[in-house]
């Protein structure tokens, strides 16, 4: 996780202390748009430690094509392999995480057609996860698959669940806002689960097939120029959290910087370990200095 406007050192190796390795049974595994499905898995460990933008690296067992395990966010975690979220005092019970990926490569594909009562490996939590910010008005930007990594935290900063365990810090904010762009309308999946959490969802479609005709960053521009916008609300109480491909990424941190807006992105580079070791997540980032790290 990397905040744009105040840059720390890039690192994929924080979550480990709690990680751990284990197997766990799919109870529930769907196509919820095109080429894009949702799988619920048991996986009490990671369902009660992992933090809003942290990741498992997965993969299935028995398997030796492909041989490396891929990193998944971690969605949404519940309390029984039917049920919702944890309540605001629940995170430590919850006992099954959500992930939820897109099918474009040989480990997706065959991921997709694993059925309920099978089972994956899974190591994880990983990542450094959203740092603790208060906002005003959060801004959850996703473009593509980027979602997957904003649901918890707009439940998380709205107060209505919690995740990490007991003792870790967690930040509220007055309203959150969803700002999602897709190539076409059906590639929208589970948009509800946004809007159930009480957050306001604007979507953009590069053909203009749902909502405004165009990228996130055009859905930024709108909200800059109406009521609610940053030079409106005061550009401290305004915060953005972002993830997606790093071309639109790159295009919302220039925005955020250009209306002195706090940006946070979130990495999801396809790597091999999930620590940092083998450097295939390594991406470059400006430091304090204005030179690069």
């Amino acid at each position: 996780m990397i905040d744009v406007t105040h840059a720390p050192p890039a690192s994929c190796s924080a979550g480990t202390a709690t990680a751990e390795v284990a197997s766990g049974t799919i109870v529930r595994h769907e196509r919820i748009a095109e080429g894009t499905w949702r799988l619920r898995v048991l996986a009490p460990n990671l369902a009660a430690t992992t933090r809003p933008g942290q990741f498992a690296m997965v993969r299935l067992p028995g398997r030796f094509d492909p041989l490396l395990a891929r990193p998944l966010a971690v969605y949404e975690t519940a309390l029984q392999a039917d049920g919702g979220p944890p309540g605001p005092g629940e995170a430590a019970a919850a006992r099954y995480a959500d992930f939820i990926y897109a099918v474009h490569g040989k480990f997706t594909q065959a991921l997709s057609r694993v059925a309920v009562g099978e089972s994956v490996e899974f190591w994880g939590p990983l990542g450094n996860g959203f740092a603790p910010h208060p906002a005003g008005h959060l801004l959850l930007v996703a473009g593509g698959i980027g979602q997957t990594a904003l649901l918890a935290l707009g439940k998380e900063r709205l107060g209505i669940a919690r995740y990490g365990g007991p003792g870790v810090a967690a930040a509220r904010a007055d309203r959150v806002t969803l700002l999602w762009g897709c190539r076409t309308g059906s590639l929208f999946g589970d948009v509800e689960d946004f809007r159930d959490a009480g957050i306001d969802v604007h979507l953009a479609t590069l053909d203009g097939s749902v909502g405004r005709k165009g990228t996130v960053v055009d859905l930024l521009d709108a909200f800059a120029d109406g009521s609610a916008g940053p030079e409106a609300s005061g550009e401290r109480s305004v915060r953005i959290a972002c993830c997606g491909p790093e071309g639109m990424m790159a295009a919302v941190s220039t925005w955020a910087a250009r209306h002195g807006v706090p940006c946070e992105v979130s990495l999801e580079t396809p790597m091999a370990c999930g620590v940092g070791i083998c450097f295939s997540c390594v991406a470059p980032v400006r430091d304090a200095s204005g030179g690069w790290d």
